[in-house]
């Protein structure tokens, strides 16, 4: 029977490597001039994560717009896009409205989940 010490152990190592893991996983959102947006969430590469975020767009005229590790925000104002990338929502969502003093609107935002 393993001591307590050691299964303590053993636990906390299984959530810092899930942890890890979830760190590591990568999303992405595109926009279009026209409003479309997709997004992409948990992709084990950006690349992967970005081209998920363009398909799911729908407009061939989607770009990306940000790519982060845990959270990302888009906003806009009077035509003009900012970008956020934090580590919680709220965060991004602040970071990406603060470019642009405080005037946009969020026009998407998505977190990576921790499995």
């Amino acid at each position: 029977m393993l001591k307590p010490t050691i299964l303590s152990l053993l636990i906390l190592s299984t959530i810092l490597a899930t942890q890890a893991q979830a760190a590591q996983r990568y999303g992405a959102i595109a926009i279009s001039r026209s409003g479309d947006w997709g997004v992409a969430t948990n992709y084990l590469s950006v690349t992967n994560a970005e081209r998920e975020a363009l398909r799911s767009c729908g407009d061939a005229n989607c770009s990306i717009q940000v790519s982060f590790r845990r959270c990302g925000a888009v906003a806009e104002h009077n035509r003009s896009l900012a970008w956020g990338v934090a580590s919680t929502l709220t965060r991004a969502r602040m970071q990406a409205l603060s470019v642009l003093e405080n005037k946009g609107k969020i026009l998407a935002e998505v977190c990576n989940q921790d499995d």
